[in-house]
């Protein structure tokens, strides 16, 4: 994910995010009223709610088989 965070200079800043570096078609965008320290620790939640919003974007792994349990004790 990438993203940029715009100061309007009256305490309101603009986060955009962009996940097409990880190949997702999402683009996101969310004002933030407070410093631009608050706009930055905004970041990671405005990213986790648009990967759980958009899941199905998001590539999920594979699950893994479960191999056969060893009679063997170490």
């Amino acid at each position: 994910m990438t993203y940029q965070i715009i100061a309007f200079g009256n305490g309101i800043h603009r986060i955009q995010v962009s996940f097409s570096d990880e190949g997702v078609a999402l683009e996101g965008e969310t004002t933030v009223k407070g410093t631009p320290e608050d706009a930055e620790r905004y970041v990671p939640v405005f990213e986790r709610d648009l990967k759980t919003n958009y899941a199905h974007l998001f590539p999920q792994p594979e699950p893994e088989e479960e191999g056969e349990l060893d009679d063997e004790i170490y």
